[in-house]
């Protein structure tokens, strides 16, 4: 998604000259000029639509993103600290599904919140690819096991890890040689019938970006994330998968064949399904590693 370059509309009868919006905007798109905000800038306009929804009597209006009457910020916030903690808290990796489908309204629903996820420069540049057969997710896992099994088998020949820590670094491909065994594991797991890399989902999102964008994989790990928070609460559980993710961006057979453009990469994915295991209990982690300056 490109951008559009569309300066809000700004009412001068209504305008009170407060200059609120005039602060809001991040881009400098607008300014004051006797006593009214007035458009400065509008080609660097990036649509976030912060002015019209700073305004306090309706003269600033973007037309993409239009102030919705009804829906205004409330008093206080909708959920209490301690709600959102707790939901935080609750959402867990979950690889445990049960054979029943997400119906497509359920995933449309996960995804639209995605796109309130913060952007740079509101690019909103986040695109979805969501699957849903059985046996395309499995041949996707079959095509990410049979995959990582050739790349590491090559790993344990020296010239071939010198020649991978020349362009990743020793400490990485250090890193890597540690999921040898892994891979070899999951090979077995797969020949007694299990799906050791997508744990049987019923379904598989993935997001990807142009790499060439200027914060592609933050935009779309927060689009991600905004979504498994929303699946927690429809009962759907979601693991983020690393493999699938690293394999398409290795990959060019498997990403021709996910349909992702050559110019994008992939910057997140995640296994879906409705939960066959129950978390009883909260878990705790490592206390944050803060510096204070």
């Amino acid at each position: 998604m490109s951008k559009l370059n569309n300066p809000p509309e700004i009412s001068i009868e209504d305008c009170t000259g407060c200059g609120i919006c005039v602060k809001a905007c991040p881009v400098f798109t607008l300014g004051m000029k006797n006593d009214k905000a007035v458009i400065e800038h509008g080609d660097w306009c990036v649509e976030c639509g912060h002015c019209g929804s700073v305004c306090p009597v309706n003269a600033v209006v973007q037309k993409k993103t239009a102030v919705a009457p009804e829906l205004t910020v409330g008093k206080t916030t909708p959920v209490s600290p301690e709600a959102l903690m707790q939901l935080l808290r609750e959402r867990r990796s979950v690889r445990q599904y049960k054979d029943d489908p997400i119906p497509k309204e359920v995933i449309e629903q996960i995804i639209n919140t995605g796109r309130y996820a913060p952007t740079g420069t509101n690019s909103q540049r986040v695109h979805y690819i969501v699957l849903t057969s059985t046996d395309e997710i499995d041949e996707l896992s079959k095509r990410i096991l049979n995959f990582n099994a050739k790349f590491f088998k090559q790993l344990e020949k020296k010239p071939f890890a010198y020649l991978f820590s020349l362009f990743m670094g020793r400490r990485k491909i250090q890193e890597l040689l540690t999921y040898g065994p892994t891979i070899v594991h999951a090979k077995k797991q797969r020949d007694k019938g299990e799906d050791p890399m997508l744990h049987n989902a019923r379904a598989i999102i993935l997001t990807h970006a142009e790499s060439w964008d200027g914060s592609p994989a933050f935009n779309c790990a927060a689009a991600l994330y905004h979504c498994s928070l929303m699946a927690h609460t429809l009962g759907v559980g979601v693991c983020f998968n690393s493999w699938l993710e690293n394999t398409v961006n290795n990959n060019r057979k498997l990403k021709a064949w996910l349909g992702i453009p050559k110019e994008n990469k992939c910057y997140g994915s995640m296994t879906m399904g409705y939960q066959n295991i129950k978390y009883r209990h909260l878990i705790e982690r490592n206390q944050p590693d803060v510096e204070w300056r």
